[in-house]
């Protein structure tokens, strides 16, 4: 039962700061992460700014939130998982799957630049607005993942454990005559 508390508690502690560390971090970061969307995004109002920093503070909640839960379910689950090595497991993919949808959203940017470059006639851009910002859409996107992640990996850990019996029979010993 103290256990269990713990980490309901711990989980609780993580979306409480996920979602105030949100208010403080969400501009500084959206301008170094995507300086150029940043600069290119329409003039924002006070209310527009205070919509776009709560989605991304329950964004973030939610994130801090589904990497000790999606610990949980690998540790809980699986026969000989521990906590400390499913909660690194779940930190890790969700490093990576953050890493990934940076990318793409870096790279979707620079595409949507250089194609305008070239055909201005043919391409109208949007208006970029301050509540359709790409760290948002990156967070929620991480959040999710891990929200599959944590199934996935406890049934990959099954398939495992029956591809290692079925592949290695136990050998029965010789009978002499």
């Amino acid at each position: 039962m103290n256990r269990r508390l713990s980490l309901v508690t711990f989980t609780f502690v993580a979306a409480l700061i996920g979602f105030a560390v949100g208010y403080f971090l969400f501009l500084p970061l959206l301008k170094l992460s995507f300086a150029g969307w940043f600069k290119a995004s329409l003039p924002s109002s006070a209310e527009e700014s205070g919509s776009a920093t709560l989605r991304f503070g329950l964004a973030l909640s939610s994130l801090a939130v589904m990497i000790p839960i999606s610990a949980l379910v690998t540790e809980r689950f699986a026969a000989r998982a521990k906590y400390s090595h499913a909660l690194a497991k779940s930190l890790l993919a969700g490093a990576l799957m953050f890493g990934i949808a940076m990318f793409y959203h870096h790279e979707n940017l620079a595409s949507q630049d250089r194609v305008a470059a070239k055909m201005p006639q043919l391409i109208v851009t949007t208006a970029k607005r301050l509540a359709d910002n790409p760290l948002t859409r990156i967070i929620w996107f991480t959040a999710v993942c891990l929200v599959i992640f944590g199934p996935l990996d406890l049934w990959i850990a099954r398939q495992q454990q029956q591809c290692r019996a079925t592949s290695a029979p136990v050998a029965e010993p010789e009978k002499r005559t």
